[in-house]
């Protein structure tokens, strides 16, 4: 897990998707546009419902919640991700949505004010994801609706070493929670869960890598690509990694996969 202090936790975040916000951008466009409407879905989105996006990024979650519903408050640590965010709902004539620069770990929002709240791919950055996910139950109102996606640890597998490769990657990283942990960090924020659906999507390395805005050259690069290469022969992380050649592609690669939870729950 990543060390030091929740302020300096911030900076690396901030730092990390200012510098890649128009990459991570791009892929959310591309690959992230279908699971923004899976997780609106499992929000159970209601017309006259009043939605919070935490942690939104540039807008991936923010935009489907906004479609189906009267009002959304989109929080990010971000200043690029908020512009970029801003101007996609610009674009699409979204006059329901509001962005602000905020922490995830001291929501500005009053007590029991929100029906709906989501959250995308931000709490392996928390140092204090269970703090982030009271927040979380604190704005909503009584039988409120949470939806929260992320990466995690397949079970049977060591989520040290998948740490130990996403931190080479990404120094603002914390943890990976495995399917059982993200389960309990919600039901001991005061959910019941209703529904979890698991995913398996195949990554190549050199995708993962520029989408953190690192180059083959980059120390980062090399030493992820190290750890992930001895991870080939004995798989401890859950990544599975093998060695594939695209079409058109004269060297081989590696592709691995990512573990994804899509959970829904209710406030207690």
């Amino acid at each position: 897990m990543s060390g030091g202090s929740d302020r300096e936790q911030n900076a690396r975040v901030r730092e990390r998707f200012t510098r890649t916000a128009e990459a991570f951008a791009q892929l959310s466009a591309s690959k992230r546009e279908g699971e923004g409407e899976r997780v609106a879905r499992l929000a159970h989105t209601q017309p006259e419902d009043i939605g919070l996006d935490l942690a939104c990024g540039p807008g991936t979650f923010t935009i489907p919640l906004a479609r189906r519903t009267r009002r959304v408050l989109g929080l990010d640590l971000t200043p690029a991700f908020l512009g970029l965010a801003r101007k996609r709902a610009a674009q699409e004539g979204l006059g329901n949505v509001r962005f602000l620069c905020a922490d995830a770990t001291g929501i500005p929002i009053r007590d029991e004010s929100i029906h709906v709240a989501v959250c995308g791919y931000s709490f392996h950055h928390m140092r204090e994801p269970l703090r982030a996910l009271r927040e979380m139950a604190r704005v909503l109102v009584p039988g409120g609706r949470l939806a929260v996606v992320d990466i995690y640890t397949p079970e049977g597998f060591d989520p040290s070493v998948n740490d130990r490769i996403e931190q080479a990657r990404d120094d603002s990283h914390c943890h990976t929670f495995t399917q059982g942990e993200f389960g309990q960090a919600v039901e001991q924020a005061g959910f019941r869960i209703r529904a979890t659906e698991l995913q398996e999507s195949p990554r190549r390395f050199s995708e993962w890598m520029q989408t953190a805005g690192w180059k083959p050259d980059d120390p980062a690069w090399r030493e992820a690509g190290r750890m992930m290469e001895s991870e080939l022969a004995e798989d401890a992380s859950g990544f599975h990694p093998r060695m594939v050649t695209a079409a058109g592609q004269p060297e081989p690669e590696i592709e691995f996969i990512q573990s994804i939870q899509f959970l829904g729950a209710t406030k207690s």
